[in-house]
């Protein structure tokens, strides 16, 4: 708890909310109980989310949730895809954190890092522990022999880093990681808030 608690003192003197929960029951809790009734709330693909079953505690809480997880059409998905961008609280994760408070995303379409950049009323991330980095090269590091590999698989993805379980920069259709951003400073645009989790969560 003690290197939760001074990443949580670096991304609040980079202008983020944090908070730091022992477990993820209680991350969820807080999460519940900061969306109001009447609001919406959206998400992009994130594994730490879906090992939470937001999705079933927010439709358990009458929440519009917007994600397209189980989308049974391209349209319905797309739909889903844009609304989420444009909802009053947007929930993700992120792919690492640096111990000075940047947070780090690799992504697809880019879907996910739009939304938490700008669209939303307001953004919560749920991060465990498992996605501490020293700083932003071994950010990357874990993200490309980490997170993306296990993704891909989860994904069926045929991807190099499926089988061989890092990075090798493909020029494939199949390719997963297309954008790179660092948030290294929370604009006044929308409120950020970074749940840090005293547990592994996610990839």
């Amino acid at each position: 708890m003690e290197t939760l608690n001074q990443v949580k003192k670096q991304l609040e003197s980079r202008g983020f909310q944090a908070q730091v929960f022992e477990t993820a029951a209680q991350a969820k809790e807080y999460i519940l109980s900061a969306i109001q009734p009447g609001q919406t709330a959206g998400a992009g693909g994130s594994a730490t989310l879906m090992s939470m079953e937001m999705d079933k505690a927010l439709a358990e809480k009458g929440i519009t949730f917007y994600n397209h997880w189980y989308s049974p059409t391209p349209e319905d998905k797309r739909r889903n895809l844009v609304a989420a961008c444009t909802a009053d609280v947007y929930l993700s994760s992120v792919n690492a954190v640096t111990m000075d408070g940047r947070l780090i995303n690799i992504d697809g379409h880019g879907n996910r890092v739009a939304a938490t950049l700008y669209g939303p009323g307001r953004v919560i991330f749920v991060v465990g522990k498992n996605k501490l980095a020293q700083d932003y090269e071994s950010a990357i590091e874990r993200i490309k022999t980490a997170a993306c590999p296990a993704n891909a698989r989860r994904l069926g993805r045929k991807t190099p880093c499926a089988t061989l379980g890092y990075c090798t920069d493909c020029r494939t259709p199949q390719r997963m990681c297309s954008s790179t951003v660092v948030m290294e400073y929370c604009m006044s645009c929308h409120p950020m808030e970074v749940l840090l989790v005293n547990e592994e969560l996610g990839y």
